[in-house]
């Protein structure tokens, strides 16, 4: 159990830098404010990491993979509620 959920965290960074941009151009209204939210989190995760890595922190990027993997399971939820409204 611990080894998938460490795969969904691995495999969430990547997807979520990917997700989020295809749901913000493509999806139009409501549906792309409701893409918009995962943002509240991971901008300020974002800075934090930066800053992080600034003042040399070995640990720097930890705020923004665990912000981006819940981004991730957010968003999947989404795309998951539209196709099913929509189907």
């Amino acid at each position: 159990m611990e080894m998938l959920l460490g795969l969904v965290v691995m495999a969430g960074v990547p997807a979520y830098f990917v997700a989020q941009p295809v749901t913000i151009v493509r999806w139009p209204g409501g549906w792309r404010l409701a893409a918009l939210a995962p943002l509240l989190l991971t901008a300020p995760a974002l800075c934090f990491s930066l800053l992080a890595l600034y003042q040399g922190s070995n640990l720097w990027p930890l705020a923004l993979i665990f912000a981006a993997a819940l981004g991730t399971v957010y968003l999947a939820a989404l795309w998951l509620a539209r196709w099913w409204l929509y189907q």
